[in-house]
């Protein structure tokens, strides 16, 4: 047990493996955050060392070419992580260690430009970098442990023997107490993400279904005239019958409905762009989309729902970004008159009528 649990925190940050899986997307957005913040805060004091350096000492010194090297660098992590990079887990993680590099880099050529002095900043750098972002704690152990070997084997060729023995002692010693915070600050780190992402998600998603809840579909309605280019479609949809099903079978077998009609919804039109706003009401969007290959996506799902002896009245509305914006609430309205004629004409039918039954 105390193995297993030694082995979560340090692969996993005190996480199951599955659990730790799961948290990846966030982890990826966090860095992307961090790293837009942390590359912007290095470049402007790159830059600022650099201006300082040449005014005290002149354009062409070593310190002042090193400051602005580090700079454009910085700057070109910037450019990556904003423009170039989607939101690629791999990615993200490629520029952060990037990032972490460059400054590993930099602490050390500082260093060795004052061969006479014990090092400063590369030691500093070895204990604050790692936790400046969201990573497993083994990886980040890792690059500590690397870093500090190849700044030992630099200081022993370049240093004389006396400097270089405290060096090498204060770089061990740092580098211990680096892997060591990293491993219990970076557990705490993701345990708290942990636990805001199980909020966030209880506060977006209906438990029931498993669905996006009304508060989430409030929240990001007026959102998607930015999520589209060229047009929206919003597909309002009605469980028929869910009152009588829960009189007849019990409420267990209509929440079996609920879901397999938000599993399905979800399974079309994705997880993210799927709500259930009502009881048995539930609304759907699809971006840039042919509404004639979204009328036959429903028209299958109404199949496949009908041999399961579902029935759910639909109704579909589109509406083009051709002036720059899309009303929200006039084509979710369209949608729902759409889906209310669809459910008038079901129970217009003897088999479905309510009075009949």
């Amino acid at each position: 047990m105390l193995f297993h649990d030694l082995y979560k925190l340090f692969f996993y940050g005190g996480l199951e493996k599955e659990e730790y899986e799961k948290l990846i997307p966030r982890i990826c957005d966090e860095n992307s955050v961090l790293l837009k913040l942390f590359s912007q805060l290095a470049g402007v004091m790159f830059f600022l060392l650099h201006i300082v350096s040449m005014l005290t000492m002149g354009f062409a010194t070593v310190n002042s070419t090193t400051y602005m090297i580090c700079g454009f660098v910085m700057v070109a992590i910037l450019f990556c992580v904003q423009y170039a990079v989607p939101k690629n887990a791999a990615l993200v993680m490629v520029l952060v260690y990037f990032f972490e590099l460059v400054l590993y880099a930099f602490g050390i050529r500082i260093s060795m430009l004052h061969a006479d002095k014990p090092a400063v900043s590369a030691v500093a750098f070895l204990l604050v970098s790692p936790l400046l972002f969201y990573d497993r704690p083994s990886r980040l152990s890792t690059l500590i442990a690397s870093v500090a070997a190849v700044f030992c084997v630099i200081v022993v060729r370049c240093k004389e023997p006396a400097i270089a023995e405290l060096d090498i002692w204060n770089t061990v010693t740092f580098s211990v107490v680096a892997v060591t915070t990293t491993i219990f600050i970076m557990s705490i780190k993701i345990r708290a993400l942990r636990q805001s992402s199980q909020i966030e998600y209880m506060s977006q998603t209906d438990l029931l279904t498993g669905a996006k809840n009304r508060n989430h579909y409030e929240n990001r309605l007026l959102k998607y005239p930015e999520m589209c280019t060229s047009n929206l479609i919003c597909v309002y949809g009605d469980v028929n019958g869910l009152h009588e099903k829960n009189n007849r079978e019990g409420h267990e077998r209509g929440d079996l409905m609920l879901r397999e009609v938000a599993e399905a919804l979800q399974r079309v039109f994705g997880p993210d762009h799927t709500y259930r706003v009502g009881g048995d009401e539930f609304v759907a969007f699809r971006a840039d989309d042919q509404p004639e290959r979204v009328s036959s996506e429903i028209d299958r799902l109404r199949r496949d729902l009908g041999k399961k002896g579902y029935h759910v009245s639909f109704g579909s509305a589109a509406q083009e970004k051709a002036n720059g914006d899309i009303d929200m609430h006039v084509i979710v309205n369209e949608a729902e008159r759409n889906m209310l004629t669809a459910k008038r004409e079901f129970y217009r039918q003897p088999e479905n009528n309510r009075r009949n039954r």
